[in-house]
């Protein structure tokens, strides 16, 4: 019987938010039936599953305490993940135009490149994750399925990838009911399949992790890109478990005063680019939580207790990319909370 889902949200510079609400788990002795994740937890996800200590193998303190650390890590990179993009960029401005290359935006295409960052994670580790994945995702002798996403860039639609345990979970098909008669307006059922769960290889792994940042240029695999982009959360397919517990990184609205610079401004935006496709995620289960309280949508549907763990506090431009303990101790604070209740 389907009883809990984990959501994990991924973020740079928030993936502190997740590991702590995971150790939280382990803690509580909770396991999940299913984990979802996206972007940067995945690799938290596998850390877990692995039993390593994510506070340590997540949280540089060196970083956390420099006032320059987001400066250090644009120029510099993070070592293990990106590096800066300055010998491609060179190798770029010198290479001879090609024929084509003789518009305004081949031009900016040399002189302003969309990569500004090279990923350098070794191929050995995504294959440790996608092993790790597909078989040794087990905890207190049972079985979590695991599924992440990506983003197709020539669709404009998700890519899910899951384990075997995953795919017996998932629902084979949803329906996207309208509102009853007796409401007012005409009832009419559709079905529609659900997104197809692909086998997790190093390459989904590889694409699921590649940043815009990174350029178009050499994809792992065609058009797929972090799927964070495009679904911060994967919520909407959980419908079928009793508790869904949310991690998500950032707050439920701007808390404070209004975005007053530039740099709040940027900030700002960006927290509205990843909450406004998780709320509508949230959205589609609190429609299906309605229409089962009033009865015009039964089984396999029911209430589905969502249990969200969010920070109080919006993030900071300054912040991104940059793992912070204060996020890792209160995610995990809450979280334990949450479990025990």
């Amino acid at each position: 019987m389907k009883t809990t889902a984990f959501a994990l949200a991924g973020l740079g510079g928030f993936n502190a938010h997740g590991a702590g609400f995971l150790q939280a788990a382990t803690e509580c002795a909770v396991v999940p039936d299913i984990v979802t994740a996206t972007s940067g937890q995945i690799v938290v996800l596998a850390d877990w599953l692995q039993g390593k200590d994510l506070e340590t193998s997540l949280i540089d303190p060196t970083l956390a305490r420099s006032p320059l650390a987001q400066l250090t890590v644009a120029l510099a990179g993070e070592p293990g993940v990106f590096r800066p993009a300055y010998q491609d960029a060179i190798m770029r401005w010198w290479t001879p135009p090609r024929r084509n290359e003789t518009t305004f935006e081949a031009l900016l295409d040399r002189l302003v490149p969309a990569q500004v960052y090279v990923p350098t994670r070794d191929a050995a580790e995504f294959e440790t994750i996608a092993d790790t994945l597909n078989n040794h995702a087990r905890l207190a002798d049972r079985d979590i399925g695991v599924v992440f996403d990506t983003y197709n860039l020539q669709t404009g639609t998700a890519v899910l990838f899951g384990n075997e345990q995953a795919r017996r979970l998932w629902p084979k098909a949803k329906a996207i009911p309208q509102a009853t008669k007796s409401a007012g307006v005409t009832s009419r059922d559709r079905s529609a399949a659900m997104p197809e769960l692909l086998p997790i290889t190093p390459e989904a792994i590889q694409s699921a992790l590649w940043l815009s940042m990174y350029g178009f240029d050499k994809l792992p695999q065609p058009h797929l890109i972090d799927g964070a982009y495009f679904r911060s959360c994967i919520v909407a397919e959980l419908h079928e478990f009793d508790k869904i517990f949310v991690a998500r990184p950032l707050a439920e609205g701007w808390l404070g005063r209004p975005p007053g610079n530039w740099f709040e401004v940027q900030d700002w935006q960006t927290e509205m680019w990843f909450s406004v496709g998780y709320k509508a995620e949230v959205d589609a289960l609190h429609n299906i939580n309605g229409l089962v309280a009033q009865g015009a949508l039964g089984a396999p549907f029911k209430i589905v207790n969502l249990i969200e763990v969010a920070p109080r506090t919006p993030a900071g431009f300054f912040n991104y990319f940059i793992e912070r303990q204060a996020i890792y101790e209160r995610a995990r604070d809450e979280a334990i909370k949450a479990f025990r209740l």
